[in-house]
C-alpha cells in the first residue's frame, strides 16, 4: 500500500473542514491573527471548549490593561489577561458551533464556531448578524 494516499486523504480531509476534532485537540495555546494576542484554550468543565486571554503585547494593548470597552461597566476594571474570550461551544461533527467570542478591543460578542483545519491551525468564525469573520489561528507555545 502506497503511503501517500492516505496521508493525501487526511489532508484534504482537514482541508474541507470535515476533519471532526475533540476537546483535547483545540486545548493550548493560539495566537490571534490581529495584534498576535494568545489565547489559552482549555475545558470548559463540560467538556466543551473555553478560551481566555493569556497575552497580549503591551504596544497593542496601548497602556490598557484593563477590560475598558466591556459594555458592561462593572465588568471594565478586570484585567485584560484572563479575560473569557470563547465560551458555550457544543460539538457538531466538524468542530464547535453555537458558542459567544468576546472582542475586548471593541466590547462585542460574536455568534461563533471553530474547526481545526490542522493540529496547528484553528479555523475560527465570528458572526454579527449576518455577517461573518473568519481567522486561521495557529498553535503556540505558552507565554
Amino acid at each position: 500500500m502506497h503511503l501517500a494516499a492516505p496521508v493525501f486523504a487526511l489532508a484534504a480531509l482537514a482541508a474541507s473542514g470535515l476533519y471532526a476534532e475533540g476537546l483535547e485537540d483545540v486545548t493550548g495555546h493560539w495566537r490571534t491573527v490581529r495584534h498576535g494576542a494568545l489565547v489559552r484554550i482549555t475545558d470548559c468543565g463540560d467538556s466543551s471548549p473555553c478560551g481566555r486571554l493569556a497575552w497580549v503585547a503591551p504596544a497593542i494593548a496601548e497602556g490598557n490593561t484593563h477590560d475598558i470597552r466591556n459594555p458592561d461597566a462593572a465588568l471594565r476594571r478586570r484585567p485584560l489577561i484572563g479575560v473569557p474570550i470563547l465560551w458555550g461551544f457544543t460539538p457538531d461533527g466538524q468542530g464547535w458551533t453555537g458558542g459567544h467570542l468576546y472582542n475586548p478591543d471593541d466590547g462585542k460578542t460574536f455568534r461563533a464556531h471553530l474547526h481545526l483545519l490542522s493540529p496547528r491551525a484553528l479555523h475560527v468564525t465570528g458572526c454579527l448578524g449576518p455577517l461573518c469573520r473568519s481567522q486561521v489561528w495557529t498553535r503556540a507555545d505558552a507565554p
